[in-house]
């Protein structure tokens, strides 16, 4: 049979959610700008690691679950690493660039230390400077033991150090190197450990602690409150110890807190009961964490492994952290495993008496994540005496090994991966032992009758568990089983056994497990979950796929994809084909049996964009490195917005009227979330900054958190008929069977706007990097009654309750502006509507981009409402109604009151934004469970100033929308995720909160209010003051706030911030509020004032304004939030109520700094009751290739 779950079969123990190559012999990984990277030995030349020269492997992910292949990374090429590049660790060097520490193999055998700079921002490309080795062989260290330096630090005086592991007169040492440079290495005089007793020691690491926190620490953390962890990997046991200590940098010297344990690491604390080797960690900036992978090597044969064709795994990755007595690490797996979780099923005060055997059903057990508390009834009484000589826990598992020796107080545990005649079962389980009046927990896994297969290593594995059994009376277990897998960690971490297994009943038929109880006595299972988990998606080769294609058949033919689960949001897929046809499959046969390890940590800020020198462009907001982006090329009448009547159109792409220039209207493609990634396809122009030089393309991106992102190559380009004059808008679907499709409108041979779709060319990997268009495109053509230059904008589509999927696009039907909606049963036959889901009256212009959601109020599951939202080409506005969407006739109504007040005319909806945005869509974030909205900024300086600065346009920051709890609004807010750019805080200078009449007040210790994220709370203490304000004065706030702009004096207001201000205040942008009492009490005018933001001419400079719908009556206070980004400038007032975006360009940025202020020009006093002002590090977004190679020798100079 096929696969089921879109891979090669999860046979011979091949794992469902682990890292392991799809072929070959892997280990060793770097969390940088967003992504998370994985290096790994490789070697493409033969089935075993020595034939051949080894290269490094690299994998990414954007969420540490779903792995994508993108090939090797440093192949053996120079004379200093020749016959073969081996383990080593990255570090972000100020700067943001990422620099390889690695051991080469040289041409002469020898270990040598070499340097490697990454050139790309996918870090696909590596620069070998030549001046390595770096640290060529020491006269003192043996040749073939001297490897694995380790992620580098920075001392308090300035140096970097690193690691290596190196084998000195025959002690196993860890040396210390410093550097200034990262490329000249001196040797310290003393290692930080040696011993006689140890020979050869391997992969060490060096990282600090928190010493009263969960937090993780960036590896050149020091200070107070500050431990260290040397770890170190022995060759003869093929073990990982470790111990906790000071660190002093002046010498560096480390002294253990436990010095009784001596040099002799084997006395350290065990890492791993296990098999588990090798071990490596890195500071998760995005997480604030410390994250350890552990390779695991395999236990069968040699000739399994080339039978199979692949070797080794990791362990899940596991956040590491100081338990409270200063002196143990604790280890659980990173909370991102919990996405992979579907079906459920628990106990509760399960009592198992001795000898009982309690199966756990409802979930494949081969494939889970297991959680269970045991209560110990009878402690005092059945806890067997403990010998002195069980110290040793292997002599303790020779004796007390096997789940099968009847105890007092246990065994008991999980038995996993168990045939249903219980021949074959891998126990886990703990026993309790008194020993001079204590109690000591025995942690054990049994692999003895794991498999009934020959010539596999099957032993017994166990720890001590450092638990006060006594006090507690109960210990927990949690066991991760993936097929060959098993991983568990006890007593909440603080002792892990790993171990792979090799049933083989689970070659023929389904795995069990249970609970058992072996001891004397009674024992409670006050709680146990256990889920069934998805496949994630982890290195599908290519080669993989086109050999399933070649057997399967059509792999897009769409009935042939069948959703396994949905829950998690995991994608698995089912390919149909024959068991005939995959049993003639041969695979490619490669494997290696060899440890190395790798792991790279951040210290430093990302890198800046090549052109980041240009001062409008922005720091953390998206937009390519070059060229224009987003939108859809139509060569059709437009109408534009910098006229008052709204009247001009052209033919052409462009018009200029009064001082802006506006280009094409443009549309944000498709974001999505998949497998682990964050995708933005957008329209891109790759032949410059204009979108009219050439046909536009899809231009695609990606990202792990939304604010980091990195450039792909093109999704789509203009190759067939059906776009053979631009790949213009569209959206992204991922279906029910978790394949995604692109649905766009492209401009024909005959420049007609036709609906097509493409599907990845692998939907298994989680890039999504090339697209394929079906044969039957275009799957809509241009009806009839609809203009043939008026039909583009196809939706992400849905499904109605009748199973058949649906899309709305924007057209102009017999000459009037419609969303008409299309069916389809299979996604390619599409059937329109009778009736549009909406339709204006009578007015011509065509609504563009649509996009039709659900709502509900935050976090809330009841009373679903749909949005529908437009983007009107004649404002350059998009607006929105909230009502009801019906499925049985597609429709969507408006509420009764609004559409009294002017429901069909689009221009009196509420608007997305009262700023400079349009062509907003939004995307369902199954991972956050939230709605997360994009939209597209235009540029508002003229179109030689883009040609000057190589790229045009970007998107506002994602926002989180929501429905608010009057039913009506949307409410924006940005997510999270920005969080994680925030850096120094700002304070308001000046002395107290309140801002006198007239007042202005800078915001002081930020030193880059360029880059800025500010939240205010202004408390208002009387109304009575407030102006009067006539009722029709309320129909155009655009034109009251130009009347009433920041300088103008009033009531209470204006008050707000001045953002992007020159010293001398001749260039500044307001943001601001007004309050004003109207005949049905008072209204708050929130404004955005341009008209000094830029003494540029040539550079529009409007005004914009909207009211926020608040009681200012009742609350006395209003919030404003602003985003500053150069020459972006988003603000959210009323907790998100109402947004407002605009460009700015001021002219002050290029030679002097920007300052950010508190004002108030009301005639009384305003307070201030919360201000939190944040410094806003650079994001790495879309950085060139050329983003981190400046040009001339890295020998010549390493800027750090």
């Amino acid at each position: 049979m096929c696969p089921m779950n879109g891979k090669l079969p999860l046979r011979d123990g091949r794992t469902a959610y682990h890292f392991q190559p799809a072929k070959f012999w892997q280990n060793g990984p770097l969390y940088h700008n967003g992504l998370y990277h994985f290096f790994f030995q490789y070697n493409p030349h033969g089935p075993l690691w020595d034939k051949g020269k080894l290269s490094w492997g690299h994998s990414v992910s954007g969420d540490l679950v779903n792995w994508s292949f993108l090939g090797t990374a440093i192949d053996p090429t120079e004379p200093f690493d020749i016959n073969g590049c081996w383990s080593g660790s990255a570090t972000v060097l100020p700067g943001g660039r990422p620099a390889f520490l690695y051991t080469g193999l040289d041409a002469g055998g020898a270990q040598v230390q070499n340097v490697a700079f990454a050139k790309d921002p996918l870090l696909r490309d590596w620069e070998k400077p030549r001046c390595n080795p770096v640290i060529p062989i020491p006269y003192d260290v043996t040749r073939n033991n001297f490897r694995d330096p380790s992620t580098a630090w920075v001392g308090r005086d300035g140096l970097w150090r690193m690691i290596v592991a190196g084998e000195v007169a025959g002690a196993g040492s860890v040396l210390v190197y410093r550097s200034e440079d990262f490329l000249r290495w001196e040797r310290n005089a003393a290692p930080m450990h040696s011993s006689a007793v140890v020979p050869v020691l391997e992969c060490p690491d060096f990282f600090p602690v928190a010493a009263a926190s969960e937090h993780g620490l960036d590896t050149s953390a020091s200070g107070a409150g500050v431990k260290h962890v040397l770890k170190v990997s022995e060759f003869d046991t093929h073990q990982d110890f470790y111990m906790v200590g000071r660190y002093d940098d002046g010498e560096d010297t480390f002294s253990p807190e436990e010095p009784d344990r001596g040099d002799n690491c084997r006395r350290w604390r065990c890492l791993d009961y296990g098999q588990a080797y090798a071990t490596k960690s890195f500071f998760d900036a995005r997480r604030n964490r410390r994250v350890q992978w552990l390779w695991v090597n395999e236990y069968d044969t040699t000739a399994d492994d080339v039978a199979k064709g692949w070797a080794g795994v990791q362990a899940f990755p596991r956040k590491v952290w100081l338990d409270s007595d200063g002196k143990q690490l604790l280890q659980w797996p990173v909370d991102e495993i919990e996405t992979l979780r579907t079906r459920r099923v628990g106990l509760q005060g399960t009592e198992v008496k001795a000898g009982g055997l309690h199966e756990i059903v409802g979930i494949a057990s081969n494939q889970a994540d297991v959680e269970v508390v045991f209560e110990i009834l009878n402690l005092e009484e059945e806890a067997e005496s403990f010998d002195p000589e069980w110290l040793d826990p292997h002599k303790l598992c020779k004796e007390k090994g096997t789940a099968f020796v009847r105890g007092g107080v246990g065994p008991f545990g999980l038995i996993v991966m168990s045939s249903g005649d219980l021949k074959e079962q891998t126990a886990v389980f703990f026993r309790v032992f008194k020993h001079q009046g204590k109690y000591k927990v025995f942690m054990c896994t049994d692999l003895t009758r794991s498999s009934t297969k020959e010539d596999v290593y099957k032993d017994a594995y166990g720890g001590f568990v450092d638990v006060d059994i006594e006090k507690d009376k109960s210990i927990s277990l949690r066991t991760l089983i993936d097929h060959s897998m098993v991983e568990s960690f006890g007593g909440g971490g603080r002792a892990c056994i790993t171990t792979r297994v090799y049933p083989e009943h689970a070659a023929t038929s389904n795995s069990h497990l249970y609970v058992f109880n072996n001891g004397s006595g009674r024992v409670n299972v006050s709680k146990l979950e256990a889920w069934e988990m998805a496949a994630a998606t982890v290195n599908v080769a290519d080669a993989d796929l086109a050999a399933l294609n070649a057997i399967c058949g059509a792999a897009y033919r769409l009935k042939s994809f069948s959703k396994l689960q949905t829950k998690s949001n995991r994608i698995t897929l089912l390919l149909d084909c024959s068991a005939m046809a995959l049993a003639g499959l041969t695979l490619a046969v490669l494997t290696i049996t060899v440890h190395l390890c790798f792991v790279f940590t951040s210290s430093s800020p990302p890198v800046c964009p090549a052109n980041a020198h240009h001062f409008d462009r922005t720091a953390y907001h998206f937009q390519p490195a070059k060229n224009w982006q987003n939108g859809a090329a139509m060569d059709s009448s437009f109408r534009y917005l910098d006229d008052s009547n709204h009247t001009a159109t052209h033919e052409t792409y462009q018009i200029q009227t009064g001082l802006m220039t506006i280009r094409l209207l443009v549309i944000l493609s498709g974001p999505v979330y998949y497998n682990g990634m964050y995708h933005l396809f957008y329209q891109y122009n790759p032949h410059g900054a204009l979108w009219d030089t050439g046909n536009l393309s899809w231009g695609h991106s990606v990202s792990g958190d939304l604010v980091n992102w990195a450039a792909l190559d093109n999704a789509l380009d203009p190759t067939a008929p059906f776009d053979a004059n631009g790949c213009a808008s569209g959206s992204v679907t991922i279906l029910a069977d978790g394949l995604p499709v692109i649905m766009y409108s492209g401009i024909d041979a005959q420049r007609r706007q036709v609906q097509n779709i493409a599907f990845p060319k692998n939907p298994h990997d989680p890039l999504l990097r090339e697209w394929t268009k079906t044969k039957y495109n275009p799957v809509v053509s241009v009806p009839a009654d609809v203009s043939p230059d008026s039909f583009r904008d196809p939706t992400t589509a849905w499904r109605g309750r009748d199973g058949a999927w649906r899309f709305a696009v924007s057209a102009v039907s017999n000459g009037v502006g419609a969303t008409l909606v299309y069916r389809s049963r299979d996604f390619l036959r599409w059937e329109r509507n009778a009736a549009p889901l909406h339709a204006s009256r009578g007015d011509k212009v065509m609504a563009e981009c649509p996009d039709l959601f659900p709502v509900t109020e935050r976090g809330q599951l009841h009373g679903v409402r749909h949005v529908l939202k437009l983007s009107m080409p004649d404002t350059l506005e998009d607006y929105y109604m909230v009502g009801v969407y019906d499925d049985t006739d597609d429709t969507f109504t408006v509420p009764p009151e609004d559409l009294a007040a002017g429901g069909f005319d689009y221009r009196r909806w509420r608007r997305i934004d009262h700023g400079h945005l349009y062509a907003s869509k939004t995307f369902f974030d199954a991972i956050k469970n939230r709605r997360v909205l994009w939209a597209w900024v235009n540029e508002s300086d003229s179109e030689a100033d883009d040609v000057a600065k190589g790229w045009s346009g970007l998107q506002s920051f994602p926002r989180v929308v929501w429905l608010d709890e009057s039913g009506k609004q949307l409410v924006q807010w940005p997510v999270e995720e920005i969080e994680t750019l925030r850096r120094k805080r700002g304070v308001l200078l000046g002395g107290g909160n309140e801002v006198e009449a007239g007042g202005l007040r800078e915001i002081g210790g930020i030193a880059a209010a360029t880059q800025a994220d500010v939240e205010v709370v202004f408390e208002i203490a009387s109304l009575a003051g407030a102006e009067r304000l006539e009722t029709e004065r309320l129909h155009d706030p655009d034109a009251l706030c130009r009347e009433k702009g920041a300088a103008v004096r009033g009531g209470i207001g204006p008050f707000g911030l001045l953002v992007m201000a020159s010293g001398d205040l001749r260039e500044h942008t307001a943001v601001f509020f007004r309050v004003f009492r109207v005949p049905h009490g008072y209204t708050v005018l929130m404004c955005t004032d341009l008209t000094r933001s830029s003494t540029r001419s040539g550079v529009y400079k409007p005004t914009h304004g909207g009211f926020v719908d608040i009681d200012i009556e009742k609350d006395k206070a209003v919030s404003l939030r602003t985003l500053i980004d150069h020459s972006i400038v988003e603000s959210y007032g009323g907790g998100g109520r109402i947004c407002m975006t605009a460009r700015v360009y001021p002219e002050h940025v290029e030679t002097s700094r920007s300052y950010l202020y508190v004002f108030n020009n009301a005639s009384n006093v305003v307070k201030v009751s919360k201000l939190d002002a944040w410094e806003l590090a650079m994001a790495s977004v879309n950085v060139g290739d050329d983003g981190l190679i400046s040009g001339g020798s890295v020998c010549d100079v390493v800027e750090l």
